[in-house]
């Protein structure tokens, strides 16, 4: 389960980024090495390579992954509002060095139709 997809809610795109769990546990949390951040770059569409700062509570039974450094910057960078979606999709770039690639989608209406579209 190295993708998955999200729709914004309006925490995420206001605060942070809440990560689904089981996602993370599967493809994140080794990189962690008992630590409770770690910083992830994560290439764009555009090819721009982003610096999230992901983070795990320390304390309870569920982890509760987050992204919070950097995410502001992108969600105004992309103009992005609740009910956008995002997919991270794994994709190793020797070139970039990144390992993720983060794709935004949100629902353009063209010619009175409403239809999805990648930015």
């Amino acid at each position: 389960m190295a993708n998955f997809r999200k729709t914004l809610s309006e925490t995420d795109v206001e605060v942070r980024f809440s990560v689904p769990s089981k996602w993370f546990e599967e493809n994140l949390f080794s990189r962690f090495e008992g630590k409770n951040k770690l910083d992830l770059p994560v290439k764009d569409l555009s090819g721009e390579v982003q610096s999230f700062g992901f983070s795990v509570r320390t304390k309870g039974n569920h982890f509760k992954p987050v992204i919070s450094r950097g995410w502001r910057r992108f969600v105004r960078a992309k103009g992005l509002k609740p009910g956008n979606k995002i997919i991270f999709v794994m994709e190793n770039d020797p070139e970039t060095g990144t390992r993720y690639k983060v794709e935004v989608i949100k629902e353009i209406r063209l010619f009175g139709t409403d239809i999805e579209g990648r930015v």
